[in-house]
């Protein structure tokens, strides 16, 4: 699969939009089309960000293999659960994300019951 389609899919999979996926990296939301569309390419610096935001490696991303290479980072210390878990709690807002932190802490409290 080539990059284009990789980008797009992994964006879908992950219920983010192209305009998340921009503010993300500090980019416009045409040039996330552009990278959808084989219109553009990512900088060095722009792919190594996509590769972080996604949890992949930019060997998958630029190769056109099927499988997926998660980054090291990621295949080390998170199992699949965690690895989703991770990417949608990187979607939501700093309310949100210490909303989120009160509400295990009281998940917390009632396990050690």
């Amino acid at each position: 699969m080539s990059f284009d389609k990789k980008l797009k899919t992994l964006r879908l999979e992950n219920e983010m939009t192209q305009k998340y996926v921009a503010a993300r990296l500090n980019v416009a939301r045409s040039t996330i089309a552009g990278y959808e569309t084989k219109n553009r390419q990512p900088s060095h610096e722009k792919l190594a960000a996509l590769a972080n935001l996604f949890h992949v490696s930019i060997d998958y991303l630029l190769d056109d293999d099927e499988t997926i290479h998660l980054s090291t980072a990621a295949t080390d210390y998170h199992k699949p659960e965690e690895q989703k878990l991770i990417i949608r709690y990187n979607k939501l807002s700093k309310k949100s994300k210490e909303d989120l932190l009160e509400y295990i802490s009281l998940l917390e409290l009632r396990d050690k019951v």
